[in-house]
Formats: C-alpha cells, structure tokens, sequence
C-alpha cells in the first residue's frame, strides 16, 4: 500500500495500555480528501490552542470581538476647546476643577503632572469626564501651542494583552503631534523621536498637555512622561499610581449638594423648564442616595426622568432601591451603577434595546451613525433617531458629530444582555464588516480618482474619515480575520496601505503591506498577494533601504511563477488576460530595481507568459517576451558546446531506457544489470549545462521527460517484489531502492538544470510514495523535506504543507514523536491558510498521535478535536476515521470514557460503512485491542 492509499487508510497499530506512548496512525499523506472539491467547507480556520471556527461569522461577541492581529490600538486623539467639545453638564467638582486647571497653567510653576483616582478604585466616579473638561478648557485658554492629545490606555481590561503600553502609543502620539518624518521601525527608535520632539517643543515655548485615561499601573505610563516642566501630563486611573514629581487627586462620590446640583442642571439642560426636582426634594436626595452620589449612575437617572415626564423623583428612587436589592452580591458603588443600568434598560423600546445590545460588536473605540444603520439593518434616518434616543438616557455618549461611543461598564453590560438574548451576531457582524470594506473602497477610488462617485467629495474628506475610522478599520481586519473572510480583511488593508503611501509613512506603509501579504495568502489570491509584495518593495524603497527593496523586489518575481500558473488554469479568458496582464506589470516594476541581476529569471517568466497566451490563444500582446538576456560566456562540455548537444544527450537518455533490463527490475541482481543504463543517463546528465540560459530551456525538456521516463520504469520494480512475496520485497527495499533513488536524483538535477521546480517536486513525491509503500521511513522524509523546501519557494503553502504532514507521519512511525510533533505543528497553519482542511485535519491527527506518544493526553485531545472537526467538515472520511481513534484514546486518558466509546463506535460504524480493505479489519482489530470491541 502507497504513501497515498496510507493517507486514505492510515496504518493503525494495535493500541496498548493507557500510558504506554503509542496511539493510531495518523493519516497525515500527500492526497487529501477535499482535492475532489467536496463542496463548501464550513470549519476552515484554526485559532491557537485548537479552537475550530465556523466560517459562517457566528461567534459570540464576548469571545471574539476585540481580537486583533497586531496588539492593543493607541487612538490619539485631539483635545477640543470647551466651545467644540460635546456638550455636557459638569458640576459638583468645582474645588477638583480649579486644583487641575492651576497645574495644567504653563504659568504657574507647579509640578507637570497630575494624577486623578478615584477612592477604593471605585468606577463611574467621573475621573474621565473631569479630566475631559479640565482639557479642553485649558486648551480653551491657550495654554498648550504644542497640542493637547487623549489617549485611552485601556488599563482595565478584562484581558492584559489589550492594555495599550508605551510601545503602543509612540507612533501615533508622534503622528498627532504633528511629527515631520517618518516614524522609527522600532519602539526604542520611535520613543527617542518623541522625547526629542516634546524637547524642541519645550525649547521652542510651545508645552504640550497629555491626558493619559484609564491607566491601571505605572508601567502603562512612565515611559510617555515628558522630561520638561514645560509640559503637563493628567492622568486618570481607579487606583492611586505613585510617580516620582506628581500631584494625587482623589476622587470620591459627589457630595449631596454636588449630587443634587448635577441632577437638576441635567434635567434642566434635557427638558428646559423642568420643576419636578424642586418639588419632589425629598425624593431627588434619596434618588442621589440610591444613585450612591456617583456622577455615571446621576446621569442615567437623570435620563430616565427627562424621558417619562411623569415619573416623579420619589418613585424612580422607589425602582433603583427594588433593583439594588437584587444586586447585593455587589458593593455599594457597583449596586448603584448596575441598577441604573437596569432600568434604564428596562425602558427603552424594542428596537431601542436590540440596537443598545448590538452596538458592542462594532469592533473599534466608537461608532458612526451609518455604521449603526447598518448593523442594526435600518435606514439611516431611522438610525439617526434610534441613536439619538439612546444618547437622550444616556447609555451612549456622543463624541463628533455623528459618532458615538459607550462607556466601558455600559459596553460591558450590553455584552452581556448580548449573550443573555440571543440576537443573531453573525449577521449583524457580517453587514457591519461589509459596511467597512464598501467606505474602504470608496476611500481607495478617491484617493486613486478613478471609478464611480464617491461619498468622499476630495481626497482630505476621504483622509479625514480614515483618520476617524482608522482604529475601526485595524479591527474590523481582525474581525474579519477572525471570521474567515481573508478577501475581505486585504481589501481593508489595501485602503490603509493607500493611505500611508499617499502620506509617505513608509514604517506604517511597509508593516500594512507584509499584513496584506499574509490576508492575501490565506485568500490565495494570487494577484492580491502580488500587489501586497509590489507595496513592500516600493515602501522600502521610498523609505531609502535600497537593499531590502531589491530583495523584495526578487520576491516579487518569483511569486509570478504563482500568477502565471493561476493565469494557465483559469476557466475565464478574461480572468487568464487579467492575470497575466497582472505578472507583466509586477515584471516591469520588479526589473526596474533588479536591473540586469536577475535577467535569466525575468526572461524565463516573459516566456511562462506568452507560452501561456499562445495555450490560450490571446493576442500577440503577451507573447512578446522582450529581447533575450545577453549570453553569457559558459563552460563547454567535453564534446564541445555545439547545436547538436541536446540531441546528443537524448540519445543517451533514450540508450539509459533501451540499456534497462527486461525480466524483473525488482531483483538484488537488477542493480548490476541496470549499472550500463544508469552510466548512460549520468552520461546524458553530464550534457545538460549548469548554468543554463532561460531561453534555451526548451531545448532541454524532452532530455529531462527521458531521464524521468528511466527513473520511473526503475521504480516499477517495487510493486513487482511486493506481488514476489517477502524475501523479494526485503531485497528490493535494502539494496536496489537506494540505488533507484540514485537514478532520481539524476532526474531532479536535470531539472533543477532548466528551472523546473514543479517537476523536481513531482519526482520527490513519486520515490516518497515508493519508499513509504517499502518502509524505507527515513528515506520518506529525505524526499518530502526537500519537495517542502522547494515548493517554500514556489510560495505553494498547500504543497509545502501536504510535505511537511508526510515528514511529521514518516516520523512518527519511527517513533521520532517530538520530530513528529514539530513537523506537524508547522504544516497545520500552512494547510489552514491554503484552505485545505482535510489535510489540516490528517496533519492535526499526526500531531494527536504524537503528543499522545509523548504522554501529553490533554495536548493530544486538543489536536484529536480540531482534526475531527476539520476532517469532518472536509467530508474525509477515511481521515475522520484515524481522528477518531486517536480522539478516542486521549478521551480514555482524561478521564472521558463515555466520550472515548462514543468515537471509537462512530469510527467503527464509519469503517465498515466504507468497506475498505485495509482500514475496515485495521480499525476493528485497534478497537479490539483496547477493549472497544470482543475478540
């Protein structure tokens, strides 16, 4: 049985005790169940620690929406004066106010920095909306000529990872600030352009105020602090941070009169003329009371009477203490804000509540009113309404014209009523992923000034809005990375590539380029994936690395081998004409810095592409291959470098065929009488020139089609011994099949010869199967590494994948279980990004296997599911087969033994619904061996 068939029917060892270190094969092979195109594939990405997602966008929020590929976002933004900001009633911190606003005074000589907490790390006591106002009043004032920025540092995140720390914010702060030039590629580099930037502000007389919000320690912090006094820094957090120079603010709940004062300036600015605080004081102080002074939980209240005019103070007072009763699991503080949550909650409207719910799956900081149309699937005015209702009790916050934000303890809550009522998340995700990458494409046409009208009227509206949108740009990517749309995810990313390159950021241009490059490669859209390399070259370029642009320009031209051979199968003559008019561009743009250096390569891709127009039948235009390469001078061969060479060697190539014995090739004694043929095709090998030119490969290529014909009838002898019985098969295998390879590694150097890579991997793969059918393991492995390496720089993932699978399987039955454990967990995510998931699956198997050998069972249930997962989503049911069995085991050793019989009784109904002849007695003699079946 061939390395192929193994594939369908692994090799499944009795199994042995618990704990011993062996378990099923793997089924890892070369041909996967899905290369007969199954029809669409459902589970096709693979998170780390085996998590399978659906490619249907149906996760849940709380699990997946603030993933992102490239850590926490930095938005930096502007601090407004008082006039423009938002606005809103602030009051009851007049003493807090005044201290702030005397340290943010440039004039005075106070220390620079302030930092306001809030007493036993209390939330929603309005540390945020203090240093808000105290901001933009003093830039109001014009105190800060240098600017005045925000950032949120997300220091209370329920995942560390997506605190943003001081590497995160130096680019964007520089940005903000208005830096010159371009950014450092590293965060020392771009932390030593900031801190000189704030110096020569400083020297200049321009200060510079920083509101650093929502830190939770000093190591979010101590690296942003300027080292002038001319600068002021305001930092926000729940609990009191000791810095070296600064002044503590701390804040508690409102007083009573402050609390009072709050509610009724708010209804005032919601319903002008309102008395009903007045007249109901008694009530207004308990419902501050139940309200726990805190300006969050007043302002909701404050909400709720603007909306019902007959609700008296009194009788809201009544619901909060009814609500806080039911929360007393939670302090005081957090009893207060939760219940004004809820009712405020409890009184909106249907529609109201389900766009309240859904507003936390927009994956970025805030929300435009279109993009709310667009996940709740309404019309934008009727947007605009819902939206405004929300703002109106006060469970969004307005902060733009038109865009909106939630503050994070209403986020969290929404959250959780998303999951409570189950709204369908994955249709709202998908419109709202679908509304990023259409404005995305209207930015890219603007900024290109071609296609249809646009949104965007100029090219600054259009920079304006990615300026706006972009932190919600950078995680829609990652939402839809995350959801499987990799097409969906490089069209985003090439509107920010745009969007660097038109501003000349190369550092960010560069590291938005390799992100498409990858998107792209998941995609396998070829054409977009070249585009993606097209921008690194010219990025590197631009920024003055001369070198790493014309290695990436060579890059570049290799990858067309991937374009031209898309363009050769592609069923539409205009997607083929597209294709290679695509490779012809990235050739021009890649000769334009390779020069001369690579002229062989660049003509021999000219010609892939007119021999493919002229497949084809295309116009002329693509079969002139542009003039040749200058020949270079080149050794002769012993007979002299004449026309007539070629021929030469394809007589000996056709001698080495005729010279082969006739009887029996599988025979100890085939190896002497094959010795005048095998001198024959050394002979004929010996005539092809190493360093041959592009344009006379062809020449060549019926020599190298007669070295590979002498190789493969040198090769039939295997199946011949195995049919001779043992002993024949035992000298086939130990003394001719090495001697066989000899005469296929003549075949592969001829086409290393004329640059054929795709015949080198198909003669590897040819003597792999033959040696894995022998038993010849290590052989196996010798044949597929190399076969990896080159298809590695063929940029075929799928191929380099099936490679590494078979290495990782070769390995583990000769009980190499780490070797095999490595090989497999670097073929998993190529296999995964290629879209091929019953190979994913059977690699995933190997893995299983292996980690079970090396006594690792909870690893080993982990690969065991995701393989049966993918291999059932792939409709393998051979490969399902082998996840099961080894699922099955690590189930038993986890102490899951319902669970094992449950797999290993779906294996054994699976196999004999198939009536394989190896895997159906294979599968019931393993279950037999662990007890599954009676004997």
């Amino acid at each position: 049985m061939g390395e192929r068939e193994a594939a369908e029917g692994p090799p499944i060892p009795s199994a042995p005790p618990a704990g011993s270190g062996q378990g099923p094969g793997s089924g890892a092979g070369s041909a996967g169940a899905d290369s007969a195109a199954p029809g669409p594939v459902r589970l096709d990405a693979f998170a780390p620690g085996g998590r399978v997602y659906q490619a249907a966008r149906d996760l849940y929020v709380s699990e997946a929406h603030h993933v992102r590929p490239a850590g926490p976002l930095a938005v930096v933004e502007p601090v407004l004066p008082t006039d423009e900001a938002a606005a809103e009633v602030f009051v009851g911190r007049g003493t807090e106010r005044r201290e702030v606003l005397a340290v943010l005074d440039p004039a005075h000589g106070a220390t620079g920095m302030i930092v306001a907490s809030s007493v036993a790390g209390l939330a929603g006591i309005g540390k945020t909306a203090l240093a808000r106002s105290c901001a933009a009043e003093a830039v109001g004032r014009g105190w800060y000529a240098g600017g005045a920025v925000f950032v949120d540092l997300n220091g209370y995140a329920r995942d560390p990872a997506d605190q943003v720390m001081p590497e995160h914010v130096f680019a964007p702060m520089l940005h903000a600030l208005g830096f010159p030039g371009r950014p450092a590629d590293s965060p020392a580099g771009q932390a030593a352009q900031y801190h000189r930037m704030l110096a020569d502000l400083a020297a200049e007389g321009r200060p510079v105020l920083l509101v650093l919000d929502n830190a939770s320690s000093t190591a979010q912090i101590a690296d942003l602090m300027p080292r002038s006094r001319a600068h002021r820094t305001l930092i926000t957090s729940r609990h009191t941070l000791v810095t070296r120079g600064s002044r503590t603010l701390e804040l508690g709940a409102l007083s009573p009169a402050g609390a009072r004062t709050l509610v009724e300036e708010q209804l005032e600015f919601l319903s002008p003329g309102e008395t009903r605080t007045r007249q109901d004081a008694q009530g207004t102080e308990r419902l501050c009371r139940m309200c726990g002074h805190l300006p969050l939980a007043l302002h909701i209240a404050t909400a709720l009477l603007a909306r019902d005019p007959d609700l008296t103070p009194s009788a809201l007072a009544d619901e909060l203490a009814r609500a806080r009763n039911k929360l007393d699991i939670l302090d005081d503080g957090e009893r207060a804000v939760r219940a004004a949550f809820e009712l405020s909650y409890r009184r909106l409207t249907p529609k109201q509540a389900r766009v309240f719910r859904l507003l936390p799956l927009n994956p970025g900081p805030h929300i435009a009113t279109d993009a709310v149309a667009r996940l709740a699937d309404m019309a934008d005015d009727q947007a605009v309404g819902l939206i405004r209702e929300l703002a109106r009790a006060h469970v969004v916050e307005r902060v733009g014209n038109g865009v909106w934000r939630q503050h994070d303890l209403m986020r969290a809550y929404a959250i959780e009523l998303l999951g409570r009522h189950g709204d369908d998340q994955g249709a709202a995700s998908n419109r709202l992923i679908e509304h990023y990458i259409a404005l995305a494409a209207d930015v890219l046409s603007t900024l290109h000034d071609e296609g249809p009208a646009t949104p965007f009227r100029t090219v600054e509206a259009a920079l304006a809005w990615c300026d706006r949108e972009h932190p919600n740009l950078q995680a829609a990517v990652s939402m839809a990375v995350t959801f499987g749309d990799d097409d969906g995810a490089l069209r985003v990313q090439e509107t920010l590539i745009a969007v660097h390159a038109h501003r000349g950021q190369t550092a960010e241009w560069e590291a938005a380029a390799r992100m498409a490059v990858r998107f792209a490669t998941e995609a396998k859209d070829h054409p977009g994936r070249s585009r993606a390399l097209h921008q690194v070259m010219v990025a590197l370029e631009r920024g003055g690395r001369r070198d790493q642009a014309v290695e990436a320009a060579g890059t570049l031209l290799r990858f067309q081998h991937m374009v031209i051979e898309a363009a050769s199968q592609a069923g539409d003559p205009l997607d083929c004409r597209r294709l290679l008019q695509h490779s012809v561009a990235a050739l021009a743009e890649s000769r334009r810095l390779l020069g001369e250096s690579e002229s062989r390569l660049l003509h021999r891709r000219r010609e892939d592409i007119a021999r493919v127009a002229r497949a084809r039948r295309l116009d002329e235009t693509f079969q002139e291959i542009g003039p040749r390469p200058p020949r270079r001078p080149t050794r002769p061969s012993a007979e002299g470098e004449v026309p007539g060479v070629p021929a030469q060697a394809a007589r000996w190539a056709r001698k080495a065929l005729e010279r082969l014995p006739k009887d029996y090739p599988g025979g100890a004694h085939a190896v002497a009488k094959a010795a005048p043929a095998q001198m024959a095709a050394r002979r004929a090998l010996s005539l092809i020139p190493e360093d041959l030119m592009p344009e006379d490969a062809d020449d060549w290529r019926g020599v190298c089609a007669l070295l590979a014909r002498f190789a493969a009838a040198r090769l039939a002898g295997g199946p011949i011994a195995r049919d001779a019985g043992r002993i024949a098969q035992q000298d086939w295998s130990w003394r001719v099949l090495p001697h066989v390879a000899s005469t296929y590694e003549i075949a592969v150097r001829a086409y290393r010869r004329i640059n054929d890579p795709a015949a080198q991997v198909r003669l590897y793969s040819d003597l792999a199967e033959e040696s894995f059918r022998s038993g010849d393991y290590p052989r196996v492995i010798k044949c597929r590494l190399a076969a990896a390496g080159i298809t590695e720089a063929m940029g075929d993932e799928a191929g380099q994948g099936e490679a590494l699978s078979a290495v990782a399987h070769a390995n583990l039955l000769l009980a190499n279980h780490e070797e095999a454990a490595r090989f497999a967990e670097r073929a998993v995510p190529l296999l995964t990004a290629a879209k091929r998931p019953g190979p994913a699956g059977r690699a995933l198997t190997t893995l299983a296997n292996a980690r079970y050998s090396l006594d690792l069972p909870v690893q080993a249930l982990s690969a065991a599911l995701s393989a049966e997962a993918l291999t059932t989503s792939a409709d393998d049911l051979r490969g399902r087969v082998a996840a099961l069995l080894i699922l099955g085991l690590a189930q038993r050793d986890t102490d899951r033994a319902e669970d094992a019989s449950v797999s290993w009784r779906t294996a054994s109904r699976i196999a004999r619904t198939l009536q394989d002849p190896y895997l159906t007695p294979s599968t019931e003699s393993f279950l037999k061996s662990v007890g599954h079946l009676r004997g």
